[in-house]
């Protein structure tokens, strides 16, 4: 099980640091224009949905079926997509004149880097064997 846990720990650090620093440097951002609150609303939310995409990782691990993996990956993908761009149409809708599309942009940014890091733990979780079979 210890293996298993290594599994969340990148996706606990990115959360942490990206928090840190947009909390930190709240000042510099709001002076780039963007919301420090709306990096940390969107990490938080990209952070909830890559901890249930990497338990999804971990149970598809265990289908014989090579093509669950896939499935799962393409899944995750598209499950993001969809929450975080129901997320940004409420908060447009409800922010009125005082939506910030600069947050927007950079959280479109942390999406990115969120999908490289799912994409990233699932291979590192299902690694090729040297048959190149899985």
């Amino acid at each position: 099980m210890p293996e298993k846990k290594k599994i969340f720990v990148p996706l606990v650090l990115v959360f942490v640091i990206i928090n840190l620093l947009a909390l930190l440097f709240g000042s510099i951002l709001k002076g780039w224009k963007i919301d420090p609150y709306v990096v940390a609303g969107a990490n938080l939310i990209l952070f909830l949905i890559s901890i249930y995409n990497a338990m999804q990782h971990l149970k598809a691990m265990a289908q014989t079926n090579p093509h669950a993996m896939v499935r799962g990956v393409m899944g995750s993908t598209v499950l993001k997509l969809f929450v975080l761009g129901t997320a940004a149409f409420i908060y447009l809708y409800n922010a009125g004149e005082n939506k910030n599309i600069n947050g927007l942009f950079f959280s479109m940014g942390l999406y990115i880097l969120y999908t490289w890091l799912d994409v990233r733990i699932a291979l590192k979780g299902n690694p090729v064997k040297k048959d190149g079979s899985n």
